[in-house]
């Protein structure tokens, strides 16, 4: 299973990553990746939310099943938040730039919103059980993408109003490849189920 998850988190990554050369209509810096919802890449933006929607349950088990008991019971919850979180985002595309804020653009940002917040505390609470456990190479790797996702994460708030707001779409990516990068850790180097 844990090949599995693995094998979905780095098609996720991947995906993120192809968004920026399949529609080079979009800044980096400025646009966030839900844009890529609409349009001609509004397909693979669905996918890119299917595969982490999958992905993030068979975590979720992995978390569970460990057989350290000192793992916290929420972190597979969140995680299951998450992948809702994610069908949400893939059925309800967000609002293209500048026009009225739809039903869906709401629906979109709220789901967005509970996504971020159920990874990052799913980050928070793992990283220091499971870097202890582990140790080593694997260790400081997620250490290092904890520390780049509570980055990410501030940014992402910091950039959401103005004037920062042009800087958004670059703490998005720095906030979404970190927390892929944790994800497609974790679930190499979790026990075997």
């Amino acid at each position: 299973m844990e090949i599995v998850a693995a094998t979905l988190y780095s098609l996720d990554l991947l995906i993120l990553f192809a968004f920026q050369f399949l529609n080079r209509d979009y800044g980096v810096f400025t646009h966030p990746v839900s844009t890529y919802g609409i349009g001609k890449t509004a397909r693979a933006f669905k996918l890119y939310m299917l595969v982490g929607s999958i992905a993030a349950p068979l975590l979720a088990w992995q978390i569970w099943s460990a057989t350290d008991p000192t793992y916290p019971v929420a972190s597979p919850l969140y995680l299951l938040v998450v992948m809702a979180a994610r069908l949400v985002l893939a059925f309800f595309p967000n609002d293209a730039r500048g026009a009225p804020r739809s039903l869906s653009g709401q629906i979109h940002h709220l789901a967005t919103v509970v996504a971020f917040t159920c990874a990052f505390m799913t980050t928070t609470e793992v990283t220091p059980l499971l870097a202890a456990t582990v140790g080593g190479v694997p260790a400081e790797a997620l250490l290092w993408s904890k520390h780049l996702i509570s980055l990410g994460f501030v940014a992402v708030v910091v950039t959401i109003a103005q004037p920062m707001r042009r800087y958004f779409g670059l703490a998005e990516r720095l906030y979404l490849y970190a927390t892929g990068l944790w994800f497609l850790t974790a679930s190499l180097i979790l026990p075997p189920l």
